[in-house]
């Protein structure tokens, strides 16, 4: 129950419906009541039900539908930041189920961006994959990966649509993948970016470019993935290059 307090009333609000959603009250995927509902349930004003349900939504317990309400996020789709894997590997190892909801395969001239990433002239003919990705059956990611015309060209020969790459790759094809350069930054897809992921326009993405190379330092392919922020979650372990910790500034000037 919620008593005034030291304690913000909003910051009560959000322990009840974070200890509901832990006890299974409100499993992933259920809408949350309505902000009417929880002012009458609570007797709390909307500016309060609206703070609660934010910091929620911060959290990434909640989130929030345009014109459908509010529901119980999923559990976090977690990557290692650390660790070179494909959607599919990392997904399995994880104890989720991998698929494609569309593909499509096609080759194109490369363009001045995955012309320098690729290491071809411009106009160089790749072969391109566009796969919408999915997580026990929801829609998570869109990915397009690029290949070399020799990698291509051997690529479109094989069963593409819920294939692992990493795994046709080196067990099919006899390519070792050895390491990879990847960024990762916040995005804001396009309407058909947006439809695709089934998030509302303005919802942030992450988006992930990558350049894999083979063990003799070849570029394979890159690709460039857009991922629903609010399923996928980076981790890593990071560590200081020296052991030996800088002396701090000297903020304040010494006595006289």
């Amino acid at each position: 129950m919620i008593q005034p307090g030291r304690t913000p009333l909003h910051i009560q609000l959000a322990d009840i419906i974070r200890s509901q959603i832990e006890s299974g009250v409100f499993n992933p995927g259920d809408q949350l009541p309505t902000e009417m509902e929880l002012m009458k349930q609570h007797e709390l004003s909307s500016s309060t039900v609206r703070q609660a349900v934010l910091t929620l939504v911060g959290e990434g317990l909640l989130y929030r539908r345009a014109g459908k309400g509010t529901f119980v996020a999923k559990r976090h789709i977690g990557r290692d930041l650390l660790t070179f894997s494909g959607f599919s590997e990392e997904a399995i190892a994880r104890g989720f189920r991998p698929g494609t909801r569309h593909m499509t395969a096609h080759w194109r001239p490369a363009d001045a961006v995955l012309a320098t990433a690729l290491n071809v002239p411009t106009n160089e003919s790749i072969f391109t994959i566009e796969r919408v990705r999915t997580i026990d059956d929801e829609v998570v990611a869109v990915e397009t990966v690029s290949f070399v015309p020799g990698i291509g060209r051997l690529m479109e020969k094989r069963d593409l649509a819920d294939t692992s790459f990493t795994e046709l790759l080196e067990q099919q094809l006899g390519v070792p993948l050895a390491r990879a350069k990847q960024e990762i930054r916040a995005g804001i897809p396009r309407a058909k970016l947006a439809k695709a992921l089934d998030v509302s326009s303005g919802t942030g993405v992450l988006q992930i470019d990558r350049t894999a190379f083979d063990a003799a330092d070849r570029v394979i392919y890159f690709s460039s993935s857009s991922y629903r922020a609010d399923r996928y979650i980076y981790t890593g372990w990071i560590e200081r290059k020296s052991a030996s910790i800088a002396q701090p500034r000297q903020l304040i000037g010494r006595s006289r």
